[in-house]
């Protein structure tokens, strides 16, 4: 009774993990991605990739899991030469990214995670909002929580945004009445004994979000600063761009 109630205990604590999903073709980068897997394309200079690990391992993340597919190869070589305390989830397929955080984890993985794209690029304060989504998680009686922004705030976002929220904060996917759609930043918490819910190899995590959302068990905070979604040449030059004048 004791290992059980300590395991459950430990699904509602900060994260001290991250999975980074990196497998992906990149195909919205090439010719860039021709010869070179997305998260080692490089930004000013420095691949993408790093950006995120120097940002996660400068606030005491234990360890950072990250899975690899397309030119997975050089990725797992430039992460053993560059870094330590990080795990390569090497897929033979492309899992999805529900699909490759099950696959990735342990089995007996027994706390919640974080989870980043590969492109989500924040300007020097992922601490802050990392800090806030534990907070969030922690507090609310939910199994989820994602970053959202507005979306004059995601640089390089084209779309019509993801999510709506609702007066308690609950991400919902119909307009509660607040008239306002939220980008997705590609930044959350998942508290992981979710994934046992999918029997599916492969799957997306929104199959998790949609079950969650349903149950009013995923919550959602505001990122108020600027942030790039590099997934396409266009974000990824201005990003570049802003790096440089900024130095």
């Amino acid at each position: 009774m004791n290992i059980k109630k300590s395991s459950q205990n430990n699904f509602k604590r900060k994260p001290t993990d991250a999975f980074i999903l990196a497998a992906g073709y990149g195909k919205r980068l090439l010719p860039l991605t021709e010869k070179h897997p997305k998260p080692l394309v490089e930004i000013a200079g420095k691949p993408m990739i790093s950006y995120i690990i120097d940002a996660l391992q400068s606030t005491n993340i234990e360890n950072i899991y990250i899975n690899a597919f397309y030119l997975s190869d050089q990725l797992e070589e430039y992460l053993q030469d560059n870094y330590y305390n990080i795990i390569i989830s090497k897929e033979h397929e492309l899992l999805d990214t529900g699909g490759a955080l099950k696959y990735g984890i342990p089995n007996e993985y027994d706390r919640s995670i974080y989870i980043i794209n590969s492109d989500t690029m924040l300007l020097n304060n992922y601490r802050d909002l990392l800090s806030r989504l534990s907070e969030k998680y922690i507090y609310d009686d939910a199994d989820a929580v994602l970053a959202l922004s507005k979306k004059e705030k995601a640089i390089g976002y084209n779309g019509d945004g993801d999510f709506f929220l609702d007066k308690d904060n609950n991400i919902s996917k119909e307009d509660p009445g607040s008239f306002e759609k939220f980008v997705f930043m590609g930044v959350s918490i998942l508290n992981t004994k979710t994934l046992n819910k999918v029997s599916d190899k492969i799957f997306s995590l929104n199959i998790i979000w949609n079950n969650l959302i349903f149950e009013k068990k995923c919550s959602g905070i505001i990122h108020e600063s600027n942030w790039y979604h590099t997934g396409d040449l266009k974000s990824l030059n201005n990003f570049e761009k802003y790096l440089i004048e900024n130095k």
